[in-house]
């Protein structure tokens, strides 16, 4: 079972910037899928049965480690031991089919060794123990010694003490040794994980860097003027100036969220003109239930994609400037000026530069300077990616977010206010304005809508446009959000129409309920085209929204409707039904260009990662024994979350979360699947030590008692309460198994 809010985190809500359309290009086993791209399976297939062995030998290691613990001790203290086994060996069948218990087993001396179908765990059998509360009875009968006498009653009924029982069973042995057998899983995956780590940082463990990529708009980190580019040194309890990874600083703040909802968490970040402390607020997002953030996103590079899909969005200029060969060439320069530490990979003064160019010039063709990754030269013109729209332009909600000390606070905009005209045109489209005003320069007017004491009130405000300093894309999934930056305020689009192109059949104040797409010639967007759809069911899905008809939800916001449909065919049909003064109206259109363009031309990146190698022996084991003890801290919290009810039963996962985290990890190579081996030890130890019966947890409850008492618990009681654990146990297990299926 996965206890840990990072692991949760690694799938639901990885730090990247990369808009969701690239997630669903290129997803974890659909990386090597989309790697095909007509080469055929023979070019992909061994990569992928590499990855699926390296997990599978990651996590049957950490199983073994534990169980091999036990077995060691056990053997140490003069106990026999009948199996040791990686995996269960319960029989299984489906219908007629019975299905082999074990993919394979032998015996060694009094042992046999083997390994389990399912893949659920592993166990140690000692002679005169069980975990299955049925043959308890069976094993206290074999271990009795045989009475001499032969009238002597039931030897059954008689009392289990260690002078009638088989020395070389389990019971037999002293407390403090059944006490070490126990505890010894546990043992060896402390240490192992230590050394899991420690030989990570020897090897070199790749880590995204905790610097600033952009925030989410109207965030947290938004709304207490974050910037681009600074490098985060110290946030909650952390304390690393120079290689804090991403992913401890937004685990750190999620479990600190969770901890103490609506009390800021301190964050450091370090710029060129000194540190800058924050108190950000974690704020929780809609399809993320559970999990709060402060909408901070990860720096991306100055390097393009490494594999075909993910150098660019399917239907993009992007898409339709770059070739296969470009995959994983380092921008060298932009519109013939070059970057600073052109070509290396820490290179976080010419990420900004190459981001900020293409996010504040959405109008001009962009010239990029190629070294690709066979060492040629190439450029490459990247042309403004035209806003597409069916007809209409979205009206902005209210203000909700203002950043302190920006533009539009300074000139007295509030909270509340609605945006109603922009230097005096009532035609506007939300999703429009951020380009707009990307391109612009001096200040623009804005002519408010304010309620004072319930009485609508307008006014206007000239307010100076600051410096552009967006790195991403200023419009937000989750919630529709859009950020004017350069002004300094956020606000929702709404599915009301603002703006009517000439000739279509829409009213102004028209509100859009729902939209069907009607393909052009019937062929679908190549972003959702039958091969994207094969290769990936969340693809499926979404293509299976669009034509079905699209309708507004928490998931399926009008922010994320309108960035699919920008790479879409200009042309594509559109069957939008409206709300009209109540009545319900369908209307068919078709996407056409917009006066406005589209700030992300599609163009991918890889994340900027830095590598973290320790420079001997000793300082590995020191960062080792560091990473670990952080992880064990994170399950402990983790655990004290779920158990007092602020941390969401969604955040549990099992097999095939596990599975798939670590399949996540294999990929960017040994050192990050041996972080997460760390992890998963650290996991089991933690799991494995709770106080239920049927756990070594507690069993050392039962010995603890026992040395107490000076006698044994109730074998009644014992079985008892093992039977209530195993229940609890396979209840928990299917839930984590359903939250796994759930989020497939």
């Amino acid at each position: 079972m996965v206890g840990s809010i990072e692991q949760f985190m690694n799938l639901v809500m990885p730090g990247s910037p990369v808009t969701p359309l690239f997630a669903l290009a290129d997803p974890l086993l659909g990386a090597l899928l989309a790697q095909a791209d007509g080469e055929g399976i023979a070019a992909w297939l061994p990569a992928l049965l590499m990855r699926i062995a390296r997990v599978v030998i990651g996590i049957g290691l950490v199983i073994f480690v534990h169980e091999l613990g036990h077995f060691l001790a056990a053997k140490w203290c003069g106990v026999k031991v009948e199996k040791f086994y990686v995996g269960f060996d319960v029989p299984l069948q489906i219908g007629p089919i019975k299905l082999p218990r074990t993919l394979g087993k032998f015996r060694y001396g009094e042992t046999e060794y083997g390994i389990g179908t399912i893949p659920l765990g592993g166990y140690v059998k000692m002679l005169g123990q069980d975990d299955d509360p049925r043959k308890m009875e069976e094993e206290n009968r074999r271990i009795r010694q045989v009475s001499a006498s032969p009238d002597s009653e039931d030897e059954a009924a008689e009392p289990l003490t260690a002078a009638k029982l088989d020395p070389r069973s389990y019971p037999a042995k002293s407390v403090w040794q059944r006490m070490l057998i126990i505890s010894s899983g546990v043992i060896m995956n402390l240490i192992t994980g230590v050394m899991f780590a420690t030989a990570a940082f020897f090897y070199g463990v790749p880590y995204v860097p905790a610097v600033v990529g952009d925030v989410t708009p109207g965030g947290p980190a938004f709304q207490a003027g974050v910037e681009p580019g600074g490098k985060v040194i110290s946030v909650g309890g952390i304390n690393q100036d120079d290689q804090l990874h991403f992913t401890d600083m937004a685990t750190s703040i999620v479990l600190e969220g969770t901890r103490n909802p609506n009390q800021p968490v301190p964050v450091a970040i370090e710029y060129p003109d000194g540190v800058r402390n924050f108190q950000l607020t974690p704020a929780e997002v809609p399809e993320i239930p559970g999990i709060k953030r402060v909408g901070i996103s990860n720096l991306r590079s100055t390097f393009l994609g490494k594999s075909v899909r993910s150098l660019a969005i399917p239907g993009s200029t992007a898409a339709n400037a770059l070739t296969p060969q470009d995959a994983g060439a380092a921008v060298v320069s932009i519109n013939g000026q070059p970057l600073p530490d052109a070509g290396q990979r820490d290179n976080v003064a010419g990420s900004l530069m190459l981001e900020r160019a293409l996010m504040g010039t959405p109008d001009q063709p962009i010239k990029l300077g190629l070294k690709r990754a066979d060492g040629s030269a190439a450029e490459v013109t990247l042309p403004p990616q035209p806003m597409l729209t069916p007809g209409i332009g979205f009206a902005p909600g209210p203000i909700t977010a203002l950043v302190t000390g920006g533009p539009a606070e300074k000139a007295g905009v509030l909270a509340g206010d609605e945006i109603i005209a922009v230097d005096g045109n009532a035609l506007i489209d939300a999703f429009a304005l951020p380009s707009q005003l990307a391109i612009r320069s001096g200040s623009v007017k804005l002519t408010l809508r304010r309620s004072v004491e319930q009485t609508p009130q307008q006014l206007d405000l000239e307010i100076p446009l600051g410096p552009p300093s967006r790195t991403t894309s200023p419009i937000s999934e989750s919630g529709s959000m859009i950020a004017l930056d350069r002004l300094g305020v956020a606000f929702p689009a709404t599915a009301k129409v603002s703006s009517v192109a000439q000739g279509q059949p829409f009213q102004i104040g028209d509100e859009v309920k729902k939209v069907a797409v009607s393909w052009l010639d019937g062929k679908p967007s190549p972003l959702l085209d039958d091969k994207a759809v094969a290769e990936n069911d969340a693809v499926a899905a979404i293509r299976q929204k669009l034509e079905q008809g699209w309708e507004f939800g928490p998931l399926d916001t009008l922010a994320k409707l309108v960035e699919y449909y920008q790479y879409f065919p200009e042309g594509t049909g559109m069957r939008v039904t409206v709300d009209r003064a109540g009545q319900i109206v369908e209307v068919d259109t078709a996407l056409a260009k917009g006066d406005a363009f589209w700030q992300d031309r599609g163009i991918g990146l890889a994340e900027l990662e830095r590598m973290q190698v320790a420079s001997g022996l000793v300082p590995a084991i020191k960062l080792g024994w560091e990473s670990s003890k952080r992880k064990l801290g994170e399950v402990f919290s983790f655990l004290g979350l779920l158990v007092s009810g602020k941390a969401g039963a969604n955040m549990v996962g099992g097999p095939i979360t596990i599975f798939r985290v670590a399949d996540q990890e294999s990929s960017r190579g040994v050192a990050p699947l041996l972080l997460f081996l760390t992890m998963l030890s650290m996991n089991l130890a933690i799991l494995n030590f709770l106080p239920i019966p049927a756990l070594d947890g507690g069993h050392m409850v039962f010995l603890t008692a026992e040395a107490v008492l000076g006698r044994p618990i109730n074998e009644k009681l014992q079985m008892q309460l093992t039977m209530a654990g195993v229940i609890a146990l396979l209840s928990l297990m299917a839930f984590a198994l359903f939250n796994d299926i759930r989020r497939l």
